[in-house]
């Protein structure tokens, strides 16, 4: 009997234990934010996959985030490199504050109990503080992210100046060579240096255009029937009446926007990961930036819907598919048919957290 009541006590617990598929992010999702984030935190491939091995170690439901696992476990789900190998990359890892190292008097990885003072020791690899970093990787992975999309779009531009400057002068220098430095890994401030200097022998510049402009702009740099009935079009919308109504209805939907308690009682999900009090749209939208990639939404995807919907509808929509994404197959193709599909302009977030409110009340 004293052995069913120590056990039954040491099991009460288990119902508050974490989870790895429901309360915490999936492990392909952590895996993702630090590969995104390497960058800032000086960490290659290799030492990620290690740490990914030992995620996978992780029981689905517990109480802890600690790894007990063996060198000759984490080798084998590592494909057979060495003891060596794993300690350099648990020493890489605990220089980044992603894990701490708990070692037992003989070196082992075990768990002991103090049943009667209900205290416990766990020796082994304690991946807390990576659990407790997520938002702040999440934030470093959407920045690397936009880096690299800055740094895809310039050297994309560099080629293209120096193809223009190769049609017309072939045995050009400048653009030959800048070809070549394109083989290279350039940063960022590298490939502004050489944009700037192509740019003064370019014979015509690159054009851009404003991907936030409307097909009606864009159409009217040139002539035709077209451009006439788009102007005709605009001052139609003009008509005071119609002012008027678009006036109200505004006034309107910000009497119905929803409010921070309906949101914060509606998505406990996307609440937990916040380090700070949500209190006003605009902690809305940046708590949104930070979980996006956390469940698999690009910045590119995201900023998409932000043209469509606007900043604050691109943020509850976030808000609103981290309560449920578990039960999404694909979520950022999921954000993308909400927010930027052929039916997104029917699409109504704060309809759709409305509903997940009730469903709250009524659980």
């Amino acid at each position: 009997m004293a052995f069913i009541q120590a056990a039954a006590t040491q099991r009460s617990g288990k119902g508050k234990g974490l989870s790895a598929d429901n309360s915490l992010p999936e492990r392909h999702i952590v895996v993702d934010l630090l590969r995104k984030a390497a960058p800032y935190l000086g960490l290659g491939a290799p030492v990620i996959t290690t740490l990914d091995a030992m995620l996978s170690c992780l029981p689905p439901t517990r109480d802890h985030h600690t790894v007990f696992a063996s060198n000759a476990t984490l080798a084998f789900r590592r494909n057979g490199i060495s003891d060596r190998t794993i300690r350099r990359h648990v020493a890489d890892l605990q220089d980044a504050g992603l894990l701490d190292r708990r070692d037992s008097p003989n070196r082992k990885r075990y768990t002991r109990h103090n049943r009667h003072e209900g205290k416990v020791m766990r020796f082994g690899f304690d991946l807390s503080p990576l659990f407790a970093r997520l938002r702040d990787l999440a934030t470093l992975a959407a920045r690397a992210e936009e880096e690299q999309e800055k740094l895809t779009y310039i050297r994309c531009k560099i080629r293209a100046v120096a193809n223009s400057i190769l049609i017309d002068a072939p045995d050009s220098d400048l653009a030959i060579e800048a070809r070549k430095a394109l083989r290279r890994k350039l940063s960022y401030t590298d490939c502004t240096e050489w944009l700037s200097k192509l740019t003064e022998i370019a014979p015509e510049p690159v054009y851009e255009t404003d991907a936030t402009k409307s097909g009606t702009e864009r159409m009217a740099a040139s002539d035709g029937q077209n451009v006439r009935h788009h102007h005709k079009s605009n001052i139609e919308i003009i008509d005071k009446r119609t002012k008027h109504h678009l006036e109200t209805h505004e006034v309107i939907h910000d009497r119905e926007r929803i409010t921070i308690p309906e949101l914060l009682e509606a998505c406990p999900e996307a609440t937990q990961f916040s380090l700070g009090k949500i209190t006003s749209y605009s902690d809305v939208v940046t708590h949104a930036r930070t979980l996006a990639p956390m469940i698999g939404i690009d910045s590119a995807s995201y900023d998409a819907g932000q043209r469509r919907l606007g900043p604050l509808k691109t943020a509850l929509t976030v808000w609103a598919i981290m309560q449920f994404h578990d039960k999404i197959k694909s979520v950022g193709a999921y954000f993308r048919s909400l927010t930027s599909g052929a039916k997104s302009d029917r699409f109504d977030p704060e309809k759709l957290i409305r509903r997940l409110a009730m469903g709250q009340r009524f659980a």
